[in-house]
This record gives structure tokens, sequence and C-alpha cells, in this order.
């Protein structure tokens, strides 16, 4: 059986989702790292356009609370997954939200469409 790769994860971040998961067996790694992959994209792609993940968690002042909303996106897919219509669900969670909102504020969201001719940034609301 093949190692599993948890990038962009460390082996550590993704034994902390999985407790956080209060998952313990190994059946649904390969399945939790396709929810990493979607949240982890989906997040980044909202802080700024055109990022990607390894931006925010190689990036010390990003890292801890970008790995903190993609546990609580992931935590929710994986909570809800296979529920239907039945369960009104937001795109993405308030929390997970409010981490986007603050790495926006302090990262400067889409360098390229919101630096004015100042170089100050402008802020966003998702």
């Amino acid at each position: 059986m093949a190692e599993l790769d948890t990038s962009p994860l460390t082996p550590e971040q993704f034994a902390t989702l999985k407790m956080y998961l209060k998952v313990d067996q190994n059946i649904e790694d390969d399945m939790i790292m396709l929810l990493v992959h979607d949240a982890a994209d989906e997040l980044a792609k909202a802080v700024r356009f055109g990022s990607t993940p390894e931006d925010y968690l190689k990036q010390p002042l990003a890292r801890d609370r970008f790995f903190m909303a993609i546990m609580k996106q992931v935590k929710e897919d994986y909570d809800y997954r296979g529920m239907g219509a039945e369960v009104m669900r937001f795109p993405l969670q308030t929390s997970a939200t409010n981490i986007i909102n603050q790495l926006r504020t302090e990262i400067g969201g889409d360098l390229d469409a919101d630096q004015s001719d100042d170089g100050t940034h402008s802020t966003h609301q998702l």
C-alpha cells in the first residue's frame, strides 16, 4: 500500500485534522485528503485570486489561521457528506469566512486588482 501524500498539509497537520474530525482509522484518509484539497483551494482563492494553499501554509503570519479554516471547512464537509438537499448549508462556514476576511486585510487580498496608486490596499468583504 502506497504512503499517503498529505500535501499541502504536513503529516502532523493531517494527524491534527483527523483528531479534529474524530477519525481514528486510516480507511477514509484518501477521501479526507480530497476534502482537504477542495477546501484548501477554495479558501486560498477566496483570500486572493490565483493564490495557492501553500502561499498561506508556509507563511508564519497566516499558517495557523489558514490551517484552522481548512479544518473547520473539512469538518463541515466531512460531517454533512451525503446529507443532500434536506440540510441548509452555506458554501463556507462563518468562522472560515471570518478567517478569510482577516487574511485578506493582513495579506492584502488580490494585489494586482486592488492596489491603489499610493500602494495601499482596499479591504474586502466576503
